[in-house]
């Protein structure tokens, strides 16, 4: 390990990322959209794609998957967290209970 590297990690210069189980059908964007509209407010799939820097087809694609899963509620032109989406992220259900739901 570089001395660089080894004085970076001591100062803390890196943050730890938080690991979180996901389902097969999950990916890092559902878990980031989640995150954005966790604030309470609502978006559209072009508004969340600009923020998170990514195609508004996919983001949309997403965002259906989500809501279909009651973890996004609204759409197809606007969505917010749903309650489920809001426990999901409070870690007040996990993984493991989306998939026991059939979700």
């Amino acid at each position: 390990m570089s001395d660089g590297l080894l004085s970076r990690l001591l100062r803390g210069g890196f943050r730890e990322q938080e690991a979180r189980l996901r389902i097969d059908w999950m990916t890092h964007t559902d878990e980031r959209i989640m995150a954005l509209l966790e604030g309470g407010g609502a978006a559209t799939p072009a508004e969340i794609a600009a923020n998170l820097e990514k195609s508004e087809e996919y983001v949309a694609d997403r965002c259906r998957q989500l809501a279909i899963r009651d973890l996004l509620a609204g759409g197809p032109d606007e969505y917010r967290l749903a309650e489920r989406g809001a426990a999901y992220l409070a870690e007040e259900i996990g993984a493991d209970e989306l998939a026991a739901d059939g979700n």
